[in-house]
């Protein structure tokens, strides 16, 4: 009989009384194929995690304590109602040893919030146009481009696995705050922009 999966706790980086938090900050360990025994589990709760939180655009395995390179990502359909540059759609990915680069030297400004920073948002530059790569569970080798929020969501979920966090990318001068008055300011802004789009069809 398998043991019933259950949602593990975020590593939380601002979270004083959460003890692992410098796996957040580390580089984590590269994963070999064949996978053993070990990875094929992380990779399971990994997938459970992401399919059971509610809205988790992607996941990183050090996010639920464990350091391995090892991310999952989907940007469907219903994204583009609320993200104007959701050019891209994907379904649920699961990447192994991710790496990226940019394609052009293009940035674009944008709210990014994260399960291992409590309350907490800010604008963050990202590249608006990368070349991504890993590998699947059977060690076959992913490749492709992405643009916009796809592009920004494989930046941040990689970041992870290299030790850094979108909080670590924040200027100064960059706009940020408590995740209500972030929420707030992306809705107005959000519905400001649907309609210069609506007026320029």
């Amino acid at each position: 009989m398998t043991q019933e999966k259950k949602m593990l706790p975020y590593v939380v980086s601002n979270d004083e009384n959460c003890q692992n938090r410098d796996i957040l900050t580390k580089p984590a360990e590269q994963v070999k194929f064949p996978l053993n025994n070990e990875d094929r589990k992380i990779i399971e709760q990994l997938i459970y995690q992401f399919r059971h939180e509610e809205n988790c655009a992607g996941l990183a395995a050090p996010q639920i304590g464990f350091s391995k390179r090892i991310i999952i990502f989907s940007v469907p359909e219903e994204v583009k109602d609320y993200r104007i540059d959701a050019f891209d759609t994907l379904p649920e990915t699961l990447l192994i040893n991710p790496t990226y680069k940019p394609l052009g030297e293009e940035k674009t400004l944008d709210w990014e919030t994260c399960f291992s920073v409590n309350d907490y948002g800010g604008e963050v530059e990202r590249f608006t146009h990368i070349y991504y790569e890993g590998f699947d569970a059977n060690g076959n080798k992913i490749e492709n481009e992405a643009k916009g929020f796809l592009a920004r969501l494989i930046q941040h979920e990689t970041d992870h696995i290299n030790g850094r966090l979108y909080i670590h990318l924040l200027k100064p001068e960059a706009r940020q705050g408590k995740l209500e008055e972030v929420r707030t300011i992306r809705k107005a802004e959000l519905a400001a922009k649907k309609k210069i789009y609506a007026n320029q069809d």
